[in-house]
């Protein structure tokens, strides 16, 4: 079995400077996040964290349908259904995820994704995965 790399291993790999580490690092402590279990998501560069959240994660959620010659994008109906700030906010009690700013860079902000167990899971991580996890069906 593959071990898994650490957060920091990761980091490294991913171009990330000691400066970012650190404050990545800091942000993670702050909100108790299990280190050994935090894992990397992604990056982006974008004009604000709502802008950085909204395109992180349409890019992730991206599903192209071939018919014909013709590309179905999903996303245009996933914009209109969809409230990303609600599902950043699931995202979060949920599953951890969390979005850092990093110092730098002038021409766009920089902001990482990562995920892991932190202080805010709390007791909401012993809600049900599923809104029909509580309904018996016949």
């Amino acid at each position: 079995m593959k071990k898994e790399l650490s957060i920091l291993q990761t980091l490294k790999i991913q171009g990330f400077n000691s400066i970012d580490i650190d404050q990545i690092f800091n942000y993670l402590e702050t909100l108790d996040y299990d280190l050994n279990n935090t894992r990397y998501i992604g990056k982006i560069i974008a004009k604000n964290e709502r802008l950085a959240k909204y395109f992180f994660l349409r890019e992730k959620l991206k599903i192209e349908i071939n018919s014909s010659d013709e590309i179905f994008h999903i996303n245009e109906i996933l914009d209109q259904c969809i409230d990303w700030s609600d599902f950043w906010r699931l995202l979060v009690i949920k599953k951890g995820f969390c979005c850092i700013q990093l110092a730098g860079e002038l021409s766009g902000k920089r902001f990482i994704f990562l995920s892991g167990p932190n202080i805010l899971l709390g007791s909401s991580a012993d809600l049900p995965d599923s809104i029909y996890e509580d309904i018996n069906y016949p």
